[in-house]
């Protein structure tokens, strides 16, 4: 099964971490925009189909460019994602 959200157009940022407590949150991205705005976060800038199906150590970077924390990336090209479009997860 595969979601598909109303309007393609959209890109969705989604907490997909348990409520509660936990030692890793993840971030999910989908749609037209996610490489982009996964990339700024974690200070990439490399074309997204080359990281497609990996995973890479980066750190996370608050808007005035302080890193926020470490963590990974994921990036799943679409159709390849349980949304069918362009994931990116941060954990």
């Amino acid at each position: 099964m595969h979601f598909h959200p109303s309007n393609s157009d959209d890109t969705i940022v989604a907490l997909a971490s348990a409520p509660g407590r936990a030692g890793i949150a993840v971030v999910r991205i989908s749609g037209p925009d996610a490489w982009a705005i996964g990339a700024k976060i974690a200070g990439l800038a490399s074309a997204p189909r080359s990281l497609a199906g990996t995973f890479r150590h980066v750190r996370f970077l608050m808007r005035d460019g302080e890193t926020a924390d470490d963590g990974v990336i994921l990036f799943f090209a679409a159709p390849r994602s349980y949304t069918g479009e362009d994931v990116v997860e941060l954990q």
